[in-house]
C-alpha cells in the first residue's frame, strides 16, 4: 500500500498531469504502480497525457519527491484519501473531476449526515458577519451533527469557522496550498482550534505547493462537492464564492443565499443569485431547514412505499439488476452478466446505462455499479 501511495503521490507531482488527469490514469491502469509500469506503447495512444508520462516517469527526482511527500504524510499523522478507496468522501465520488488524493489532518467526520458549505467575499460586511454567526448559532441546536466547511480565507469564510468553533459545531478548512503552512497565517491559531475540536484541514495539494491564484479556484469544487448545500453569505456581482455557487449547482447541489439592500455592493452577487432562481433566499434557520428539508425525516414505512413505487416504474431487466446490487452490493458487469444469463451483454449495457441515467446506480473506481 505504501508503493502504491508513493506512485499516486509522484503521478500528481508529475508536470501537466495534476490531481483530477492522474485519477483517471489510475482507473485506466488498475493502479497508479501499472501506469508507471506500462507498456509505452500504450502510453503513446493516450492523447497529450502519454508523451507526458514517457518523458517523466523514470525521472529520479519523482520518486525523491514523492518519497520526501510520504516521511512528511508520516511525520505529521496526515491521512491520505485516494479516490475509491474507504475514507474517500463519498459525495466527491458523484463528481466528475474529483481529486484523485486528498491529504485530510484531523479527525472530521466527512461524511457527515449534514455538511454546509460557507462561502462569501473576503471583504465582508458586520451584516455578513452577522448573518452568519446568527445562522451558525441557531443550527447547533436544530442539527446536532452538522459539519460547517469553508475555506479558511479572509472575510466570510473565517467567519464561518469562528461562529462554528464558538458553537461547539466541527468544522473543516479546504485550503488551496499544500499542509505545510497555513495562508493566511494569521488564522494559524484557529486552523489549531479546529483540529483540537473535531474538525481539520482539508488539501489536494502536496507540501510546497504556494497558494496561488488558479489553486483557490480548483479547490472551489471541493467546497462545492463535500457539502449538501452551498450558502453564499455575501458577494459582489464577480468572486470566487459565484464560482462555487456555479460549480455546486452542477453537481446537483442546493445553493442557498443571504440577500441584501438593493445598494449593497457586497450583496449583488446574492441578490442575482436569487433574482436568477440559482439560489434559495435565506434569512434565518427555519428558512434554510425548509429549503434543505433538514430534520424532517420521513417514516420508515413511507420511506419503503416510496421507493418502492420509483423501482416499479422500471423495466423488469433493470428492477432484476437493482435487486442483485442490493442483496449483493457492488458489481462488476462480468457479475452482472453471471446472474443474468437470459440478458445478453448489450442489453444489460443498455439497462445499466438507463439506470444511471435516472440516478439509480452510479459506476464505481475499477468498474463495479452502486445503487445510489
Amino acid at each position: 500500500m505504501d508503493e502504491e501511495l508513493k506512485h499516486v503521490i509522484a503521478l500528481i507531482c508529475m508536470r501537466g498531469i495534476g490531481s483530477m488527469y492522474a485519477r483517471l490514469l489510475i482507473n485506466t491502469f488498475g493502479s497508479a504502480r501499472e501506469v508507471f509500469m506500462a507498456d509505452e506503447s500504450l502510453l503513446k495512444n493516450i492523447p497529450r497525457a502519454g508523451q507526458l508520462l514517457i518523458e517523466q516517469r523514470n525521472d529520479p527526482a519523482l520518486m525523491e519527491r514523492a518519497e520526501k511527500e510520504f516521511a512528511f504524510i508520516q511525520n505529521h499523522h496526515i491521512q491520505t484519501l485516494v479516490y475509491g478507496q474507504e475514507g474517500y468522501p463519498t459525495r466527491l465520488l458523484d463528481c466528475a473531476d474529483a481529486p484523485a488524493l486528498l491529504f485530510h489532518i484531523g479527525q472530521t467526520n466527512l461524511d457527515s449526515s449534514h455538511i454546509l458549505s460557507i462561502v462569501g467575499t473576503r471583504n465582508c460586511t458586520q451584516y455578513g458577519r452577522d448573518q452568519v454567526r446568527q445562522l451558525v448559532t441557531d443550527l447547533k441546536s436544530a442539527i446536532p451533527d452538522l459539519l460547517v466547511i469553508s475555506g479558511l480565507a479572509l472575510g466570510i469564510d473565517i467567519s464561518a469557522h469562528r461562529a462554528a468553533l464558538d458553537n461547539g459545531i466541527t468544522t473543516l478548512g479546504v485550503v488551496a496550498h499544500g499542509l505545510d503552512r497555513i495562508y493566511p497565517a494569521a488564522h494559524r491559531n484557529i486552523a489549531k482550534q479546529m483540529i483540537a475540536q473535531g474538525g481539520g484541514l482539508l488539501t489536494e495539494y502536496c507540501t510546497g505547493t504556494e497558494p496561488e491564484r488558479g489553486n483557490f479556484l480548483a479547490r472551489n469544487r471541493i467546497i462545492a462537492g463535500m457539502a449538501d448545500a452551498v450558502l453564499v453569505a455575501e458577494s459582489s456581482e464577480t468572486g470566487g464564492s459565484l464560482t462555487t455557487a456555479s460549480i455546486a449547482l452542477d453537481y446537483g447541489r442546493d445553493v442557498l443565499a443571504f440577500p441584501g439592500r438593493a445598494t449593497d455592493e457586497h450583496s449583488r452577487g446574492c441578490n442575482r443569485l436569487i433574482r436568477t432562481n440559482r439560489a434559495a433566499l435565506i434569512t434565518n434557520v427555519d428558512d434554510m431547514l425548509e429549503a434543505l428539508n433538514w430534520g424532517k425525516k420521513r417514516p420508515k414505512a413511507m420511506q419503503r412505499s416510496i421507493e418502492f413505487e420509483e423501482e416499479e416504474l422500471l423495466s423488469p431487466i433493470g428492477r432484476r439488476i437493482m435487486k442483485l446490487l442490493k442483496e449483493r452490493g457492488d458489481l462488476r458487469l462480468s457479475q452482472l452478466t453471471d446472474a443474468l444469463p437470459d440478458v445478453d451483454r448489450a442489453t444489460l449495457l443498455e439497462e445499466l446505462l438507463d439506470l444511471e441515467m435516472n440516478d439509480k446506480i452510479r459506476t464505481c473506481p475499477g468498474g463495479s455499479y452502486q445503487r445510489k
